[in-house]
């Protein structure tokens, strides 16, 4: 369910499902293995922040050193898609859409 614009609400969606939210919510997955990583999916941009990177690319691993938001400067009612290593099979692609 979207909330209103410039209040934040902290997203509690399972590791291995999509969810949506607005640029800026937190985001604490639930389910989360440690070391389980949430990685960059192909050329997409990745929407959250922070992150580490490894191998040139953007990912976070579980548990996260500081508390994951949904990025700023996305782009309004579109999906992007992130990978996730814990989820069956291997690794999974998952998705958040971002609320306008």
């Amino acid at each position: 369910m979207p909330t209103p614009k410039g209040i934040p609400t902290t997203r509690t969606p399972n590791i291995c499902a999509d969810f949506s939210g607005n640029m800026g919510d937190p985001v604490d997955w639930q389910g989360a293995p440690v070391g389980c990583i949430i990685s960059k999916n192909g050329t997409n941009t990745f929407p959250f922040t922070p992150y580490q990177t490894v191998n040139g690319k953007p990912q976070i691993t579980m548990p996260p050193m500081n508390q994951v938001k949904i990025a700023s400067g996305l782009t309004a009612n579109t999906t992007y898609s992130y990978n996730v290593s814990c989820c069956t099979p291997g690794s999974a692609t998952h998705t958040v859409k971002v609320d306008g």
